[in-house]
């Protein structure tokens, strides 16, 4: 990493804050997440939220709720979410220095940035911290620059596209699970083609053959001659922010963002596992649905449900 840890002043006074709480309150470990995005490898931090769910908390360690992680971070456009990870070690009136990382800090460090390099560790006592990355195998400190004024407009360029494909295809009988990964698997193959004559302007992205002009995003399903039916449409606006101006860079990260969107709207629109097809003539839902909005002190995803959801017709 070139450069230092970039940190928003008010995100550092979070997470000493919610660190110091917790240790007056019950003694415990606090554990919290680092939101923001990367500016070529350098880490920028604009949001430290905290952990409320946990698999188990001690004074000497806790693990987080996987499953509220992966909450916060479809939160998120692509680019921009979590970037690091902060806990406490409240314990500092045992110690002359409560401040380091531990073998399970380097194991979990090393896990996380297997996924993204320079993900970031933090650590605190509540009244100071120190900030981390993996370096040739182990932790080596860096230090966070702490800054007043930081903010992704400043650092990312934002991109929209226009997406109102409708998608057709016929499966053998399954479950819901099993349509949701096979329209996965064609949409995930339709981008990829659309995106060898993707085009890139100043703040758009425009794709070929992805804007047939439906209005809602809506799943349905039927039998026919022994299989399924399915009709998928889809009326997206999908936001990316790019701290470059590569082209490539961007058809990248919009045709993932998309895919995202994709995906959760199926799993979120509907609950799969209540569901059985088994006997209905037509399955029809209307899914919702999403836009990014450009608060403080990141964009951010709003999902808005639909007013009428999940219709199903048995056979007589």
């Amino acid at each position: 990493m070139a450069g230092p840890a970039h940190v928003k002043r008010s995100a550092w006074r979070s997470l000493l804050h919610h660190a110091s709480d917790v240790a007056r309150s019950s003694g415990f470990e606090a554990i919290g997440w680092l939101l923001g995005f990367f500016v070529g490898d350098e880490p920028y931090v604009l949001d430290a939220v905290p952990a409320t769910r946990y698999k188990h908390q001690s004074r000497y360690g806790a693990v987080a709720d996987p499953t509220e992680e992966a909450e916060l971070a479809v939160l998120y456009p692509r680019n921009v979410g979590i970037v690091g990870l902060y806990h406490s070690h409240p314990f500092r009136d045992e110690t002359r220095h409560a401040i380091f990382h531990s073998a399970t800090d380097d194991a979990t460090l090393k896990s996380r940035a297997s996924r993204r390099e320079n993900y970031l560790s933090v650590v605190t006592d509540g009244r100071s911290a120190e900030c981390f990355v993996l370096r040739e195998g182990g932790p080596v400190e860096v230090s966070p620059a702490i800054e007043d004024d930081l903010s992704a407009a400043a650092h990312l360029r934002k991109y929209t596209a226009l997406i109102a494909p409708s998608v057709s295809l016929t499966v053998a009988k399954t479950g819901l699970a099993g349509v949701i990964a096979a329209l996965e698997r064609r949409v995930s193959a339709d981008l990829d083609r659309a995106v060898k004559s993707a085009s890139v302007g100043r703040a758009a992205v425009e794709f070929p053959g992805f804007d047939a002009a439906a209005t809602r995003n809506g799943l349905l399903i039927e039998p026919s001659d022994g299989r399924l039916r399915v009709e998928l449409s889809l009326a997206l606006a999908p936001a990316v922010f790019v701290a470059g101006k590569d082209d490539a860079e961007v058809l990248l990260a919009m045709r993932n963002e998309v895919l995202d969107d994709v995906l959760f709207l199926l799993w979120r629109g509907f609950d799969t596992g209540s569901v059985s097809l088994d006997g209905v003539a037509r399955f029809e839902a209307n899914l919702g649905s999403l836009r990014v909005h450009e608060g403080s002190p990141l964009p951010k995803k709003l999902y808005r449900a639909p007013k009428r959801g999940t219709v199903l017709r048995r056979r007589a």
